[in-house]
């Protein structure tokens, strides 16, 4: 088995896209909340969509089977200390998140605000611990319960690491762990939240990703891409997402393994192993918006949540004459540019801070931590 140092950009491009299509489908959700006030009296404005549904469940599946693939595509066959692993994905979450809350809180504390959370919200919110919060496992800031998935993923790859386990194994036992505990989920209802989290059929994603990432690594210089290939994905792909848009019983209740994860990963196989979309220049600003995905992910809520508010009480009310689609455009707009702003004020020259402390100078993957 080999290992392999090359950067693949199409997966800054897919990293940024994962991040604008959830704003793209919560910038929708915002409009659906205040159609009232807005006065946008089409259909479309009015109940959540499968079309823009399905940008927010592509969007975060590509976030977590992402982390599933770059967790391996770094370290493979590398002499990973399991520490130094778990210390590098950890300045990674932990630092901009408690960023995030930080600004959370303060905007609670603002008169008028109608949020309140108490100390033990707060408590297992800064730690990530799984807690039910209005019967759902999130934190206070709701937006991060994908990171629940992800810091578990993270510690169970360390320990498998600390008992020295070489990397084909690690992967090999993340997946039959993952489907024995979702088994297992699935026939026995736990309700204790960090049981529901490692129980659920989603931790499958990063498997998924893992499985990608052994492939690139150790078959991709054999593998010769067919446009048959490029086919078949490209069906499968469109009867999946058309399935998640058009059939709500699918949408609702299908395993995520079977409709988000797998649209999710067959884009990415696209990317990564198709000549012409791996090869791409795909340009500075995707690569500014890949990089600062995790930043957009966390903070593009925070506009978005004032525009709410002032429009709520009828302030800054977009004018009659503009189409309601250029009001989508812009909140988009506004949602990805804070989080860029947010990576460059916050995320940015935290984490090259905590790197120059904490991390050895010749690790140079950390970057594709999440």
């Amino acid at each position: 088995m080999k290992n392999t140092n090359t950067r693949l950009n199409s997966l800054d491009f897919l990293r940024a896209i994962g991040a604008i299509f959830i704003v793209v489908s919560h910038s929708h959700g915002l409009i659906r909340k205040r159609f009232e006030s807005l006065g946008f009296t089409d259909f479309f404005w009015q109940i959540e969509q499968g079309y823009t549904k399905v940008f927010g469940a592509v969007g975060v599946d590509l976030f977590l089977v992402l982390s599933g693939f770059f967790a391996f595509y770094t370290t493979w066959n590398k002499k990973s200390d399991a520490l130094d692993f778990l210390k590098k994905r950890l300045i990674r979450i932990y630092p901009i998140w408690w960023v995030a809350l930080f600004f959370l809180i303060a905007m609670s504390l603002i008169p008028g605000s109608s949020a309140s959370y108490s100390l033990f919200q707060v408590f297992n919110s800064i730690l990530l611990n799984p807690i039910y919060i209005d019967g759902d496992i999130k934190p206070i800031l709701e937006i991060g319960w994908t990171l629940h998935y992800i810091v578990f993923y993270y510690f169970l790859i360390s320990f498998l690491m600390f008992i020295k386990l070489s990397s084909y194994n690690i992967l090999k036992s993340l997946t039959l762990m993952f489907a024995f505990l979702s088994i297992f989920g699935f026939f026995y209802d736990f309700k204790i939240a960090i049981f529901e989290v490692i129980t659920n059929p989603r931790t499958l994603s990063f498997a998924l990703g893992g499985w990608l990432a052994y492939f690139v690594i150790n078959k991709s210089s054999n593998l010769e891409w067919k446009k048959l290939y490029t086919f078949l994905t490209l069906c499968i792909l469109c009867g999946l997402i058309s399935a998640f848009i058009f059939i709500d019983e699918w949408r609702l209740n299908a395993p995520t393994l079977l409709s988000r994860s797998t649209i999710a990963s067959l884009i990415i196989m696209l990317f990564i192993f198709h000549p012409k979309l791996k090869s791409i220049q795909y340009g500075k600003l995707f690569k500014v918006c890949g990089d600062a995905s995790y930043s957009i992910y966390l903070f593009h809520m925070f506009p978005l949540m004032i525009i709410s508010g002032l429009w709520k009480r009828e302030v800054l009310i977009p004018p009659t004459f503009m189409p309601p689609i250029i009001t989508w455009l812009v909140l988009i707009l506004i949602g990805v540019l804070g989080g860029v702003i947010a990576y460059l004020l916050f995320e940015k020259p935290i984490f090259n801070f905590l790197k120059r402390k904490i991390i050895l100078k010749n690790n140079k993957d950390v970057n594709k931590a999440i």
